[in-house]
């Protein structure tokens, strides 16, 4: 029954170690996916503010103005 004990506690640290491992794993990845979504996500915030400035800026006292 001891042997049946020690080989249980065996297999339970085993499984925690397997899970430790995967968990770490899947957390690194969903670091660097973020990274990555941040990275790709400031690139197209200054590509934007480039096409933006090549645009004139509206000119406030020239604004058409419609009634009904």
């Amino acid at each position: 029954m001891a042997a049946m004990g020690n080989l249980r506690e065996h297999w339970l640290g085993v499984g925690s170690e397997l899970l430790v491992r995967a968990t770490r794993s899947i957390c690194d990845g969903s670091l660097l996916n973020a990274d990555s979504g941040r990275a790709d996500t400031r690139a197209r915030i200054e590509e934007w503010t480039g096409v933006l400035s090549l645009y004139a800026p509206v000119n406030e006292s020239s604004s058409v103005r419609v009634s009904a």
